[in-house]
């Protein structure tokens, strides 16, 4: 439901004006005695209790907290975090542009946020939860029924939300010091029984989210990614993350019931013996509590036991402790439970999620098992069915919860980017889908769809893939060492390779170096600001009149509003800069790019020069061409819309540079952009090519390679290495690929054990069928492959015979008899495929002529590399057409 999520800004906006003013009044009637004479449900006071008659402590503790633990435990926390009137008037000083700034990395002025690594930052929720039970210590001891005592505090509440308000931006108050805050994070769970699924919201403003009113009256987002991940914006992926690195919060989570339990049994404790206080509703005006402090517990007339101030804050930390240990006790026990099912670290997230949620469950039902938020209207009906209600409600979210994990959050994900980036790319093909729309689609339906879309879009598959990796990590949903495996899927569905997840890695590298630099959180957190900022300058533009960012023809007024969207964001300049770049025309950052862009395409081809000049006396550096051709690709690709820009001035230096280096780019190279259909030359007859001596140092270019994002390269250069440079293995050795996967293969060697494969590959090199494949095609040959021998005169095959494997020859030769024809197969060639291509019986014999040793393919393992290895595949369809070029110039 997005009901909430989709509510008016400007009605939520005169509701919180009310409930702030509510708020106001209620704290001048229990400051302001003349004010204070009123009670909504006053009880009679019994003999040797004094009673007060100001109702104000009964309406905000038993209907005004009561109500807002409603609305989370069965609405949604998006509602109460758009009406809270504490959030609300925390935002004050943001409102008159009077927030605290400082000096940002790059010198200018920003408002101040609250760092992760800072200590609020590191400890915000330990912080609340004190706050918390500090909190309910006040209330048992003194303001639960004192009026002056419960408008002191609810005032110095006020001043702190516009102090945090002044100091930090966004929601610092919500997000890092209200102890509601954390209490909400732990009602709420993944998200609440009616809130909306954020990560399947295609809307750029989803639950909670801070918004304001453009000049256009359109919302706008108005996020600063004060938190990161952040429940306003995604409930369940703030839950997801929670599980680990967020100090504090399983204590917080799993205590909670213990002290709803301990609260309300020492609430009906809290007057004499004879009287019952909670369900009288007495406990709210009894005007002896503050006078009790440091009366005796539990038996003050026995002259025995601690004093209250001591005893409650007591007996709460030990309830909270002890519900701390059952529930951790019962995640134990789930986990050697489900540890029978499933892998142990999948165990322990299932048992840690779902220990969670009945936490959560005993704690919500519990409190609302005593609290009543009618007050006991209609004699206590009314509150019977608001417990049957919240019983209910948190019973179907617990169903909803139970079997979910972060696998099956991150595949919807994967899943509504998936979905974004097809609507964007074949905008045609929801009158395909038997008049249902992308959204009714499940995330399985969504990749059998892109699955089955028709071969000559094929080309797009690729583009399609690095668009949903973008939108992924930009938006913090994934981690660059592990993105690989939490994409398989998706790659399958699309007829990709793992080889081509790589190559989407280094094309975004090339194109946002800092996008793979940062992260989750602080990808997620800059893409926050880039898009609220997006949308403030969209919002001036509109109101300038202005089609793009001209920001010399900007009046003084605007131009100060530029600023303090700039400020506000606090991007860094390269992030600011790109920013404006998608308002503004040609501009000095543009050339900048560029150029930078030029300049890392001339020294690809450079480091690819140097490579195929040393590979004439070495063979192992020969695989590593295809990797700087990939490489190259994703140099020119963040190009095409920069040379777009500038391709009218033909006379420019950048574009002269361009075409003279166009000139030295590899046939592979051109291949591929043909491939991919895509149009990044803008001249069609390249000038002179470009002289790029002096070439780098071989052995230098080789160690540039170590942080390739496929590990199988990493192999290759570490194996390769060893033989020729020991020295600079070694350091490697010691250079971690920092955020980039590592294989067991890959650390097998960085351990210092030798490469298994090394004898077979070496073999490998000498067949000029592989001559063309990168290293981690020439492991998938050695892999699948199994090293057979036959002596001289040994049949191989026989005419007639079911086709069951085929074998690439690496010595000797082979003599091939057909009915009427006769031919040889020597090393370097492959024996016995075309059966299993064609799927029918051989048709000829195949004889040893001299002693043979082949690397032999079962017919799946042939499929299978034929599959996966697109580089082996065209080697393979290369090799079958010279073949039949060579029979037919024969024949004629």
């Amino acid at each position: 439901m997005r009901i909430f999520a989709r509510w008016p800004e400007r009605q939520a906006h005169a509701v919180r004006w009310l409930l702030l003013l509510g708020w106001l009044a209620l704290i001048a009637s229990l400051l302001i005695p003349p004010l204070g004479t009123w009670a909504l449900r006053p009880p009679l006071c019994p003999a040797g209790l004094d009673c007060h008659g100001h109702g104000g402590n009964q309406l905000f503790w038993g209907a005004v907290v009561p109500t807002g633990l409603l609305i989370l435990a069965a609405g949604s926390h998006e509602l109460w975090r758009r009406l809270c009137p504490l959030a609300f008037v925390s935002q004050l000083f943001r409102g008159l542009d009077r927030q605290r700034r400082v000096t940002g990395r790059n010198g200018r002025p920003q408002v101040a946020k609250v760092e992760s690594d800072s200590w609020l930052g590191r400890h915000h929720l330990a912080l609340q939860w004190c706050l918390l039970i500090a909190g309910l210590c006040l209330r048992l001891l003194a303001v639960n029924s004192s009026p002056v005592g419960l408008g002191l505090l609810l005032l110095l509440t006020v001043l702190a939300a516009i102090a945090v308000g002044w100091a930090y931006a966004g929601r610092a108050w919500c997000q890092y010091v209200c102890p509601m805050g954390a209490v909400q994070q732990v009602i709420t769970g993944p998200r609440g029984p009616l809130a909306s699924a954020a990560h399947l919201d295609p809307g750029r403003i989803t639950q909670s989210m801070c918004r304001t009113l453009g000049d256009d009256a359109q919302e706008r987002s108005a996020c600063v990614a004060c938190q990161s991940p952040c429940i306003d914006i995604d409930s369940e992926r703030t839950y997801w993350a929670g599980f680990e690195g967020r100090r504090g919060l399983r204590w917080a989570w799993l205590s909670y019931p213990g002290l709803v339990l301990a609260f309300f049994l020492l609430s009906r404790q809290q007057g004499p013996q004879a009287v019952e206080m909670l369900r009288s509703g007495l406990w709210a005006f009894d005007a002896d509590l503050p006078a009790r402090a440091l009366d005796l517990w539990p038996r003050p007339d026995a002259g025995w036991g601690m004093p209250r101030l001591l005893a409650i804050p007591a007996l709460l930390s030990a309830a909270g402790a002890g519900s701390v240990a059952l529930f951790g006790g019962l995640e134990r026990a789930l986990q050697t439970r489900l540890a029978a099912d499933h892998s142990e670290e999948r165990a322990r997230a299932m048992a840690r999620s779902r220990t969670r949620l009945l936490a959560t469950f005993t704690a919500v039902n519990l409190f609302f098992w005593f609290a009543d938020p009618s007050l006991g209207a209609a004699e206590g009906k009314v509150g019977q069915l608001i417990r049957s209600l919240v019983l209910i409600a948190s019973a179907i979210w617990l169903y909803r919860g139970w079997p979910r994990d972060a696998e099956v959050y991150r595949r919807e994900s994967t899943g509504a980017s998936l979905r974004s980036q097809l609507r964007k790319r074949f905008p045609g093909l929801e009158a395909h889908l038997g008049g249902r729309t992308l959204e009714e689609l499940t995330p399985g339906e969504v990749f059998t769809l892109a699955k089955a879309l028709p071969a000559q879009l094929a080309a797009s598959s690729q583009a399609l893939y690095r668009d949903v990796l973008a939108d992924l990590f930009r938006g913090g949903r994934l981690e660059r060492a592990t993105s690989a495996v939490q994409l398989e899927e998706l790659r399958l569905a699309l007829g990709l390779e793992e080889a081509d997840h790589h190559t989407a890695i280094r094309e975004l590298e090339l194109q946002d170096p800092e996008l793979l630099e940062l992260d989750g959180r602080q990808r997620a957190s800059r893409n926050l600001r880039e898009e609220a900022a997006a949308e403030a300058i969209q919002d001036l533009l509109q109101f300038a009149g202005q089609h793009d960012l001209r920001p010399e023809l900007l009046q003084p007024s605007q131009a100060r509003r530029l600023e303090r969207i700039r400020q506000d964001s606090g991007l860094e300049d390269g992030a600011w800069q790109q920013l404006l770049l998608r308002f503004g025309p040609r501009s000095d950052f543009a050339r900048r790019q560029l150029e930078r862009g030029v300049d890392a395409l001339q020294g690809e081809l450079a480091r690819r020069a140097a490579l195929a000049v040393a590979a004439r006396d070495d063979n192992r550096i020969r695989p590593l061409l295809p990797v700087c051709d990939l490489r190259i690709v994703g140099c020119l690709l963040p190009l095409l819309p920069l040379l777009s820009e500038f391709r009218a001035g033909d006379d420019d230096d950048l574009l002269q540079r361009f075409a003279a280096l166009q000139a030295l780019l590899p046939s592979a190279v051109v291949g591929e952009l043909l491939r991919r259909d895509l149009t990044l030359l803008p001249h069609a007859d390249p000038g002179p090519a470009l002289e790029l001596e002096p070439l780098p140092d071989p052995l230098q270019a080789i160690e540039e390679l170590w942080n390739d994002p496929d590990p199988e390269n990493a192999v290759w250069v570490l194996w390769l290495l060893e033989q020729r440079d020991p020295a600079r293995a070694a350091r490697l050795r010691r250079t971690p690929r920092t955020g980039l996967p590592v294989t067991p293969h890959l650390q097998g060697l960085m351990d210092g054990r030798p490469l298994a494969e090394a004898p077979l590959l070496e073999l490998l090199l000498r067949v000029p069928l592989l001559a063309e494949l990168s290293p981690s095609a020439l492991f998938n040959v050695a892999s699948w492959g199994t090293l057979q021998a036959w002596p001289a005169g040994a049949p191989l095959l026989q005419a007639g015979e079911e086709a069951a494997w085929m074998a690439i020859l690496l010595e000797g030769s082979v003599l091939v008899s057909g009915v009427d024809w006769q031919a040889r197969v020597t090393a370097g060639e492959t024996l016995g495929e075309m059966a299993l291509l064609s799927g029918r019986s051989r048709g000829s014999a195949a004889t040893a002529e001299k002693p043979v040793q082949a690397l032999v393919f079962d017919a799946g393992a042939f499929e299978q590399l034929l599959h996966q290895s697109s580089g082996f595949a065209r080697s393979l369809l290369r090799q079958q057409t010279r073949r039949i070029e060579g029979m037919q110039g024969e024949q004629c």
